[in-house]
């Protein structure tokens, strides 16, 4: 489903009806056991802090049969304080079992999310998993879900959960790469998809971002959609004042860096910059012709300013007119081919004068054929020398 579809099929709707419409229906059952860790009566007795009968009876429970410390099983008692015995909580922990979470997992979840012990099995997490797994997840993919993501188990399942499910899948091009980004990033399936994701999507089509260019930004950095719409403006703000137009393929380019940096380290580099001789007017120009000069670390960005001040000779305006000079590796690209040419200078077969730019931007295939292969019987070391440079600084 193109990006523009799913979002404008979600605003058109509010509440259950809007959710209910954009996903399957799916059935759902199971069936468990639960085998419990024990801990010492005398620890969780030490543990009661209250004389109330079914708060003493849950604080022993979470002790002794999902292994919670006393202070963890005082706090998580509060939640629980309409259970009156352990049938319900059993039947959770058996449920748990049955879908490969062992003790330690158990313990994780239920100190997360005390409230599932008091679910009916049948009603909540039978039918939460079985949908999960109908989307594609397996049983080891639904551990980890549940174990980053312990909202999962307390979330409601065709209000919420799948809905956002679905809506990311599709922001993603597939349930696999979901998968990738769910093992790493322990937010996605919090974030409001009205409140956050949607007006988001609708912002950056506003300013001419293309669904297919929106997805390629979602897959490198998803908490880019995921930001507080204000705050997402205020990005889009920053960039208009720097001067790039909206309706440029570089704008996409320049949000996509700018919107985890913030102003204090977007400042600081301004002023290593202008360390090197940079005036403000080159840094702004030159951010916004390759944004990427954010992500050099400042060891990189000086070693790479004094080799092409100091020893190509480029002056620091001509760098800041060609910034993405200092995108390429020092070690692979810079130097490997400064030195060629130099070379051939002088061996005086490159007469004419070789702008740093026009040595450094063109392809590796174009470069090798123009000042290599056509000196190779007159220098025959140059080949040997350039291509034994390259594969060293790759090693």
């Amino acid at each position: 489903m193109l990006l523009s579809e799913l979002s404008s099929s979600l605003l058109r709707r509010r509440g259950s009806k809007f959710l209910l419409t954009f996903l399957h229906h799916h059935r759902l059952g199971g069936a468990l056991s639960f085998s419990s860790s024990s801990v010492t009566t005398a620890a969780a007795a030490a543990a009661v802090k209250t004389s109330s009968p079914m708060i003493q009876f849950m604080v022993e429970y979470l002790i002794t049969s999902c292994g919670l410390s006393s202070s963890e099983a005082d706090k998580a008692s509060k939640h629980l304080r309409r259970l009156k015995s352990p049938q319900l909580p059993d039947s959770v922990l058996g449920f748990f079992k049955s879908q490969g979470f062992d003790d330690a997992d158990i313990k994780k979840i239920v100190s997360r999310q005390p409230r599932c012990l008091g679910f009916d099995v049948e009603k909540t997490l039978a039918p939460k998993f079985r949908a999960l797994r109908d989307l594609g997840f397996s049983q080891s993919n639904l551990r980890h879900l549940v174990l980053f993501h312990p909202s999962v188990v307390n979330c409601r399942l065709h209000r919420t959960l799948l809905p956002r499910i679905e809506l990311w899948r599709n922001l993603f091009g597939s349930l696999e790469l979901l998968k990738k980004f769910l093992k790493r990033k322990n937010w996605f399936l919090n974030c409001s998809i009205e409140k956050r994701i949607l007006p988001n999507l609708s912002l950056l089509r506003d300013y001419g971002i293309p669904d297919k260019r929106i997805s390629y930004m979602v897959k490198r950095d998803p908490s880019l959609i995921g930001r507080r719409p204000d705050s997402l403006r205020h990005i889009v703000g920053r960039i208009e004042e720097l001067g790039v137009p909206t309706h440029s393929g570089m704008f996409a380019w320049v949000l996509q860096t700018l919107h985890p940096c913030s102003k204090a380290r977007f400042a600081a580099r301004m002023e290593l910059m202008r360390n090197f001789g940079w005036s403000e007017s080159e840094f702004l120009t030159a951010f916004s012709k390759a944004p990427g000069i954010l992500n050099v670390s400042k060891k990189v960005m000086q070693r790479k300013m004094e080799f092409l001040v100091k020893e190509v000779g480029c002056t620091p305006s001509y760098v800041a007119r060609y910034p993405v000079l200092l995108m390429y590796s020092l070690d692979k690209r810079l130097i490997p081919r400064y030195r060629a040419v130099e070379i051939l200078k002088s061996k005086g077969l490159c007469t004419r004068k070789c702008q740093p730019f026009s040595i450094m931007c063109p392809s590796e295939k174009d470069f090798f054929e123009k000042f290599i292969l056509c000196h190779k019987e007159k220098v025959p070391e140059l080949h040997e020398m350039f291509t034994a440079g390259c594969k060293k600084a790759a090693s």
